[in-house]
């Protein structure tokens, strides 16, 4: 696994959804009842910036077709969405939040 800081953990706050520009696409992270989820900024259906859409506990709904996915595994949860986000491993070593881009 290739690890990388991708931003400081207090960046990050309960419930947000903070963009970060990476070399090769937009990812997304999030802060979840304490834990952290890393993945990229696409709606699986059609490409949106999923990051524009609205967060729920663990459910986000794309701004455009309204398809739901959990962000702590991907899973589709409601349609037009067949595939499910692309997620990325994450790790907090010390103030830092790792993500692994390459895993997928």
């Amino acid at each position: 696994m290739a690890f990388k800081k991708l931003i400081s953990v207090t960046d990050v706050k309960e419930g947000s959804l903070v963009v970060v520009k990476t070399r090769h696409f937009p990812v997304v992270v999030t802060r979840v009842e304490g834990e952290y989820y890393a993945f990229e900024d696409s709606c699986t259906h059609d490409g949106e910036e999923i990051s524009c859409g609205k967060l729920e506990g663990c459910v986000i709904t794309c701004p455009r077709h309204f398809a739901k996915f959990d962000v702590r595994s991907g899973e589709v949860l409601a349609l037009p969405a067949t595939e499910p986000l692309v997620i990325f491993p994450v790790r907090v070593v010390g103030d830092d939040l790792e993500v692994d881009l390459e895993a997928v």
